[in-house]
């Protein structure tokens, strides 16, 4: 019997694996018997990353690709690159998308350009991956609980904007396609799922905004922001054996914040 939580023999494409939330689960992906295939549109960052999960020991290689998800022809070469040894069995979408402007100064291209990642490029990427992967793969694409609840108003004190609009409407729109996705490719045996983080604020927007960081704390179940390593044990579940009969779930992760 496979252990149920064993990733060896299957190369993971982590898409964002330079970013926040990416290189822990790179790091858990390692831990856990897999090759990493880490992507980033950062080679220097990607590099790092790289390095980094390295440094956990595990049996699997780990590998560094430079994407631009708001590209076709780079999206597809990467998932081609990551799948050419045949044994690739599991993508992780981590990346996003957003302008970072106001309601009102938003323009169509900035609303274009941040869905040309968030909507566009994950379908993409999600579509070659399937094209590539064997029966039993796994997809696992990030949304946000920004892409099921509006965000509070009040939580965000003068002049910090609120989350942008463009950014939580494409993540609306990954709880669709992953469900979609999940009765597209079900028969083939691919499983598509998604992993909706709640509050996971940078270090940096931690040190320079403690009301803000208080007001999120405060609105969440648990009373505390999410650790940068907690999004990695619920993906790794949905890329393992362990989750082999769930797909097309919608799994939050979010200290219970979209649970009041």
């Amino acid at each position: 019997m496979i252990p149920a939580f064993d990733l060896s023999g299957r190369a993971i494409l982590v898409v964002g694996g330079a970013g926040y939330l990416g290189t822990p689960t790179g790091e858990l992906i390692a831990r856990l018997g897999g090759d990493v295939v880490v992507a980033d549109i950062s080679a220097e960052r990607t590099e790092a990353a790289v390095a980094t999960i390295r440094a956990v020991g595990g049996k699997g290689e780990v590998s560094g690709l430079s994407i631009d998800i708001a590209d076709e022809v780079s999206i597809l070469a990467v998932v081609r690159q990551a799948a050419v040894r045949g044994n690739l069995g599991g993508v992780v979408m981590s990346t996003s998308g957003a302008s970072g402007k106001a309601l009102d100064d938003l323009t169509a291209e900035d609303f274009d350009r941040a869905n040309r990642i968030n909507l566009t490029g994950t379908f993409l990427l999600a579509r070659e991956a399937a094209r590539q992967m064997a029966p039993g793969g796994s997809i696992v694409l990030y949304s946000s609980m920004y892409g099921v609840v509006a965000p509070v108003m009040a939580n965000y004190p003068p002049p910090m904007p609120p989350n942008p609009i463009e950014y939580g409407a494409g993540k609306a729109g990954i709880v669709q396609m992953v469900k979609y996705l999940a009765a597209h490719y079900g028969r083939s045996g691919i499983r598509v799922n998604a992993i909706v983080p709640g509050p996971f604020p940078h270090p940096a927007t931690v040190a320079a905004n403690p009301e803000f960081i208080g007001n999120l704390e405060r609105a969440t179940m648990l009373g505390r922001i999410g650790a940068q390593h907690e999004t990695a044990g619920p993906t790794a579940f949905l890329l393992s054996p362990a989750s082999s009969y769930v797909t097309g779930h919608v799994l939050t992760v979010d200290g219970g914040w979209t649970a009041w």
